[in-house]
């Protein structure tokens, strides 16, 4: 027993000392001092506050070996451990010392998220002993490739975002390190919930082919994300079918085609598949549901199309599916089976074509920290069992068709910090439970039918509340004026939300703020100097408001990206920055009361200027030549002011203009004869102007045009065969001018045309009966939403108002926004036509209105026209016609405006629903029409009443029996019944009325006899 003991404390002396030795290494003089003169270099973060003394070995983030003391891993990374985020507020920056690589037995130098610059030591090539090396995320420069490729002991690589310059070269040099494991050359990094880049420089990268993997046959991790392979799924099927060890495969945005490469199903080890926003046109395919052992699967932006294959729920370890950005279909129910992914975390399905209502038994995804289905056809409500998702962070289901209230359920989610449910159908009132999501950092419920009233005390609770989005509700919001906040927000969004009175003064406390909207509320008074002083703001929407004074001195649009201030009444001169606006992408002063000029520099002012919108002020002068030097404008709008002279050529210069109005003005002249330089041209309004000579040229090379209005000028010539080429155009109005010559046939070839106005002109010759093709007049398929929204370049959708005057039943109205785009109208009318009306107008069954009057068109109203289901107004007065009215056209249930006076028509006048609600004044002038609502007595087409009028055929006459109603048949036979029988009758039943009768007849048979001997 006592040798037992003793040999038992002789083992664990033994161990004492060993370990005493062990944790006392002392790392040596020559690798302190290379540690010492790398540190000096740089600007030191918190992780090197332990960096002194003699021992490196004791410093945080070196290790050194137990046996040689030298040092073996710099481990210097500023990665969080449970983010992707970097720590911001404490980085390294610096360049990287040559004394670093003079650690010869390095095997572990990990430098990454940091702010490190310059360029990479060569002496990096003499690490030999180096396994793992993790430069990511840093702003290195210039080469790398050649240093790596002697570190032939390299298993591990990361140079993602590393800024250094990865050529081609690169892959094949690291075909030569063979005992490569782990490879991460991403380009680009993206955040989980959008194709977001990293803020890090991330040089492009191409390379022609994978071929180099022939040598690195045990890679485990293979990233090469964002560099431009381009290559096809074919190209791919042989280099991958190498990899036998892969399990971890990042080829997004390579500029990868064609199907997803059937080679990855021969990949067993393979847990994460990462190719999105590729150009993988195929479908899904179902042998992925045979690689049990996925983790992730990632195929964001590939445009894949077809249903969801079931067998991916075969998958029980999947943690992640994204697969937003695609055409995928089917039922939510079958795509997103509640029992069959127990650790599912993330589920990512935006923007595809996704139907149904959500699964009530979502709730047993208890491990769903990411839920995405933003942009499909959801319906139905949200399920109260979302609210057993406890480990739910991210909740979008915006975009879609959901109905019903917000489930309160969801304010037990105590996790949840982003609550986007925008743009569906959702009602009732926020339930009191949301207040109650202390870790909420966004919500946006703007764009649905909430009801009822809350203040902003609601979300007190919330002091991370970073995003508030209530707009476009019926909600009635309730700010008290002595409230502050306990949050500061970022983007707060409270636009038709019923707030009147000031600006809310507890804005002046949000020094964060980056975007305010209060848009469509009514709020009065000036805009508050304060708001001038906000230092982060950068998006200001006040528009639709009774805002008004002066702009104040603070407010130096310089400091902004977007302002929204349309639609006030606001005065003084229009605000010129204090220096070159170089951030200001949108400026929308239009309709208040601002006065004066624009600035004669303003080409250099708003040098990034996108959209200009100064419509509807009183603004004069001459339009600056310098505005030609916007070379990012997109929107132009100076319509409705009082600006002369002529358009400055240089606007031609503009070639990123995708919206030109300069309608409503005083501007005389020609029209520059180089605005065809304007290719990306879509919406031109140059209306209501004292514009001269002809309609040049240039225009046919504008062909994204949709909107082309000329109306009210003096432009003259002929209207030009080449606008029959403009195949996007929805709408042409040249009304009002001084063309001459005859209607071009190839307008018919306009299929996407819904509105024709060349009114009062002076054109002749026959309506062209190719305009019965118009097939934009004919499907109803005339136009979309698109046209009257834009996006910047920052990706912010931005909507502005289009408007058309149309002559319709009889006025001249404005048709704005979506109604313009459901309208379809023909109008001829006040020019010098001749000859018949084509029946193939009859072809157009969604023409709404037309007026072909005061021409001097011939022959009859063609039958055709009542094929014209749709027509509201038709105005065919002061012609020429002659013939009946078409019968066909009782069946126009929508015809409310029916004017066919001062012509030569005919007959009777059909009796239906809508002809019995016309009055006598759409029929005058035409004496040869009877029945109701005129007078005439004389009736009929034929050659005593309506001499010159061509023959009525037997079908006419069928068509005029038709057209007696049937009450009048009944009365006729009444009639008949009673004089036929009060008379025979009465003859038949008395004997002696019968003799009476007999010689009263008689005596006038011998009269007439007499009568006629006497003439003879």
């Amino acid at each position: 027993m006592e040798r037992y003991l003793g040999d038992l404390c002789f083992f664990v002396a033994l161990t004492w000392c060993w370990v005493t030795i062990s944790c006392n290494v002392v790392c040596l003089r020559e690798e302190r001092d290379a540690l010492v003169a790398f540190k000096k270099e740089i600007y030191p973060s918190l992780i090197f506050s332990s960096w002194n003394g003699l021992n490196c070995c004791e410093w945080r983030g070196v290790e050194c070996s137990r046996e040689t003391s030298h040092v073996i891993k710099i481990h210097l990374s500023q990665f969080s451990v449970n983010s992707i985020y970097l720590d911001e507020h404490y980085p390294t920056t610096g360049i990287l010392s040559p004394a670093l690589f003079k650690l010869k037995y390095l095997e572990h130098l990990d430098l990454s998220a940091n702010f490190f610059s310059g360029i990479v030591p060569a002496e990096l090539s003499s690490l030999h002993r180096l396994k793992h090396l993790d430069l990511s995320f840093n702003y290195f420069q210039g080469q790398i490739s050649k240093h790596i490729s002697s570190l032939h002991n390299l298993t591990y690589l990361d140079l993602s975002c590393a800024g250094a310059d990865l050529d081609g070269s690169i892959l094949w040099r690291l075909g030569n390190l063979s005992q490569l494991q782990v490879i991460d050359l991403a380009t680009k990094i993206y955040l989980v919930e959008e194709r977001s880049y990293c803020s890090y420089h991330c040089g492009p990268v191409y390379s022609p082919s994978l071929n180099w993997t022939e040598n690195v046959r045990g890679l485990k991790h293979l990233s090469l994300q964002g560099i431009e392979l381009n290559m096809t799924g074919k190209q791919l099927e042989a280099p991958l079918s190498r990899l036998h060890s892969l399990n971890h495969l990042n080829l997004k945005d390579c500029a990868l085609s064609g199907h997803i490469p059937n080679a990855l199903r021969n990949l067993t080890s393979l847990s994460h598949l990462h190719l999105g926003w590729n150009e993988l046109t195929s479908s899904l395919p179902t042998w992925l549901g045979n690689l049990t052992g996925l983790v992730s699967i990632h195929f964001d932006g590939c445009d894949l199309t077809g249903p969801f294959p079931p067998s991916l729920s075969r998958l029980p370890h999947l943690k992640e599916i994204k697969l937003s950005g695609n055409k995928i279909t089917g039922n939510i129910r079958q795509i997103l089976p509640c029992e069959a992914w127990p650790q599912l975390t993330i589920f990512t399905l935006s923007h595809s074509n996704v139907t149904g209502s959500l699964p009530p038994c979502i709730g047993n995804l208890s491990a769903l920290q990411y839920l995405d289905l933003h942009a499909n056809s959801l319906n139905g409500q949200i399920p109260a069992s979302v609210g057993l998702l406890s480990a739910l962070v991210y909740l979008r289901l915006s975009y879609n068709l959901l109905t019903s209230n917000v489930p309160s359920e969801l304010g037990g989610i105590s996790c949840l910090e982003v609550l986007y449910l925008d743009h569906n159908h959702l009602n009732g009132t926020i339930p009191n439970s949301l207040g109650y999501l202390s870790r909420l950092s966004s919500i946006n419920l703007a764009n649905n039918n909430l009801e009822g009233s809350i203040s902003l005390h609601f979300f007190e609770n919330a002091t991370r509340l970073v995003e508030l989005s209530l707009s476009h509700n019926k909600l009635t919001v309730h700010i008290e004026p002595e409230w502050i906040p306990p949050m500061q927000f970022q983007e707060l969004s409270l636009g038709s939300c019923n707030i009147g009175g000031l600006i809310p003064a507890f804005l002046s406390t949000q020094f964060r703020l980056e975007r305010l909207n209060l848009s469509n509320n009514s709020l009065f008074g000036n805009i508050p100097a304060w708001l001038g002083d906000l230092p982060n703001l950068r998006a200001i929407i006040l528009r639709h408001n009774n805002l008004q004074g002066e702009l104040p001195s603070s407010f130096d649009i310089s400091h902004y990206v977007q302002i929204y201030l349309g639609h006030n009444m606001l005065t003084g001169s229009v605000p010129i920055p204090s220096v070159p606006a170089s951030d200001l992408e949108l400026l929308d002063l239009s309709q208040n009361r601002f006065t004066g000029f624009i600035p004669v520099e303003i080409g250099s002012l708003l040098p990034n200027i996108e959209f200009l919108l100064y419509s509807e002020n009183d603004l004069r002068g001459d339009i600056p030549t310098s505005i030609g030097l916007l070379q990012k404008l997109r929107d132009l709008d100076l319509s409705g002011n009082n600006f002369e002279g002529k358009i400055p050529s240089s606007l031609t210069n503009c070639t990123a203009l995708k919206r030109l109005n300069l309608g409503n003005n005083k501007l005389s002249g020609e029209i520059p004869s180089k605005i065809g330089s304007l290719r990306q041209l879509e919406k031109l309004h140059l209306n209501d102007n004292m514009l001269q000579g002809n309609l040049p040229s240039d225009v046919q090379s504008c062909r994204k045009l949709q909107i082309l209005d000329m109306a009210n000028n003096f432009l003259s010539g002929n209207i030009p065969l080449w606008l029959g080429q403009l195949s996007d155009l929805m709408i042409l109005v040249l009304r009002s001018n001084k063309f001459h010559g005859w209607i071009p046939h190839a307008l018919g070839n306009l299929s996407t045309l819904h509105v024709l106005d060349i009114s009062h002109n002076n054109l002749t010759g026959a309506i062209p009966p190719e305009l019965g093709k118009l097939t934009g007049m004919m499907d109803g398929e005339a136009g979309g939403s698109e046209v009257l929204n834009g996006q910047s370049s920052s990706g912010r959708s931005y909507y502005y108002k289009e408007e058309i005057y149309v002559t319709n039943k009889g006025l001249n109205l404005a048709y704005v926004d979506f109604v313009l785009l459901l309208i379809t109208v023909i109008d001829l009318s006040s020019n010098q036509l001749s000859g018949d009306i084509p029946s193939e107008i009859g072809n157009l069954k969604h023409l709404h209105v037309l007026n072909l009057s005061g021409n001097s068109l011939t022959g009859g109203i063609p039958v055709s026209f009542g094929l014209l289901e749709q027509l509201e107004s038709l105005d065919l007065s002061s012609n020429k016609l002659r013939g009946r009215i078409p019968g066909q056209m009782v069946q126009l249930s929508f015809l409310s405006f029916f004017i066919v006076s001062n012509n030569t028509l005919c007959g009777r006048i059909p009796s239906g629903p809508q002809f019995s609600t016309f009055n006598s004044t759409s029929f005058s002038g035409n004496h040869g029409l009877c029945g109701f609502p005129v007078d005439n007595r004389s009736c009929g087409c034929d050659h005593n009443s309506s001499a010159g009028m061509p023959p009525v055929s037997e079908d006419e006459e069928e068509e005029e029996e038709e057209e007696i109603p049937w009450y009048w048949y009944v009365s006729w036979m009444a009639s008949f019944a009673v004089g036929f029988w009060g008379v025979f009758g009465v003859l038949c039943l008395k004997k002696k009325w019968r003799v009476i009768y007999i010689r009263v007849l008689d005596g006038y048979a011998v009269g007439l006899l007499n009568i006629m001997s006497l003439r003879k």
